[in-house]
């Protein structure tokens, strides 16, 4: 194959190919049943230190000082019975525990080389949520010697790498991410930004190494950019990501639901939408519409986006305003259906309100005009 076509070969192939292999071992990938018999090969004293240093067979996680208490040890001395422990079981090099390593490693490989922890258990353990499961494999990623650690920063999520990685690689493809996002200054949906980081000449020189997973796991360790509960990528500041307060959480379920609600029915939105912990409650979010200048009441206790079209006042003012936008004599029906776009009344409300002789003059059989007044 030549150089031009190795150079337009989709990433998304490049990840079948690399990770059709791995895909196959993960589903007889058992870390918990795969621990238990390598902890049968320790001394019972290193057993039992072991489990509960990383909370293994549902045991309880215990510190260094509560273990040493326990056996009368010293904190240090715990420690290196832990490391020893493990260097043990690495030395024994039993061939599921090989495997079992190897295909940890070709899972972070695959991922650009460094993986948040919590999505590298969900990769290795589709569909399992079981803590035993989970404990099991940060285990393994501690007997592995080829395995490194990352604690949690400023920067990014706790994650493990392979020993060797140079993180300026993933510094270098965060800075392009943020920059796409500043130039757009808005969210984007995952496919829309995933679309056009690949337009990107970063992108377009480093492609091959680049794959889908690769991009995604480097996203998915960074702070500085979330995705918000409706799958849209931005950074963390933006009030579209990381909602502020009640007022910033209501405009952004009701942009959207793409169509006004009830303030009750806007509360449930906001309260489905789990944008953290707390509870919004009718009352509060209530308030906040009132007073925000993105909303618009335009019905008993029904609130739409100014962004819409929606505008404030009696309806003789918006009927005076669909009438001076345009510029011409406009019929009944005309006036009714431009009138229905900004609020939400019935008929019978608009008439009465155009049946107002101070604003609103009757030309030809149904035509209506502004009065002097009313200009």
């Amino acid at each position: 194959m030549d150089d031009k076509q190795d150079q337009v070969l989709p990433s998304n192939i490049l990840d079948t190919i690399i990770g059709s292999q791995t895909q196959s071992h993960l589903s007889t990938f058992e870390p918990a049943s795969l621990v238990s018999r390598l902890l049968t090969t320790l001394k019972d004293r290193e057993r039992l230190i072991v489990t509960a240093r990383f909370g293994l067979e549902n045991a309880e996680i215990s510190t260094l000082e509560a273990i040493g208490k326990q056996y009368n040890l010293t904190r240090e001395r715990v420690r290196q019975i832990e490391k020893d422990s493990l260097a043990v079981l690495l030395k024994k090099k039993p061939a599921e525990l090989v495997s079992a390593l190897q295909l940890i490693f070709d899972t972070i490989a695959e991922h650009g080389n460094i993986i948040s922890e919590e999505f590298l258990i969900q990769t290795l353990l589709p569909g399992k949520a079981e803590q035993r499961e989970s404990r099991a494999v940060k285990f393994l990623l501690h007997v592995g010697g080829q395995f490194s650690y990352e604690r949690e920063n400023q920067n990014y999520y706790e994650a493990w790498r392979v020993v060797g990685f140079n993180s300026q690689k993933l510094d270098e493809v965060i800075a392009q991410f943020m920059e796409l996002l500043k130039n757009a200054g808005r969210v984007m949906p995952q496919d829309e930004f995933y679309a056009k980081f690949k337009e990107t000449d970063y992108y377009k020189q480093h492609q091959f190494e680049l794959t889908d997973k690769v991009t995604k796991s480097y996203l998915n360790l960074s702070k500085a950019i979330q995705i918000n509960p409706f799958n849209e990528i931005g950074l963390k500041d933006w009030s579209e990501v990381k909602p502020r307060d009640v007022g910033d959480k209501a405009y952004l379920v009701l942009k959207h639901h793409g169509k006004p609600e009830h303030y009750s029915a806007i509360t449930k939105l906001i309260n489905d939408s789990k944008f953290d912990s707390r509870t919004a409650y009718q009352e509060t979010v209530h308030n906040e519409l009132i007073k925000d200048d993105r909303f618009v009441l335009i019905g008993r206790g029904i609130y739409a986006l100014v962004e819409w079209g929606y505008k404030k006042g009696v309806v003789a003012d918006v009927i005076r305003e669909v009438i001076a936008q345009a510029g011409r004599p406009l019929s009944r029906e005309e006036i009714i259906t431009e009138v229905f776009k900004r609020r939400m009344v019935k008929r019978n409300t608009i008439l009465v309100g155009l049946s107002n002789k101070k604003y609103f003059q009757k030309v030809g059989k149904d035509k209506y005009v502004l009065t002097q007044t009313a200009q």
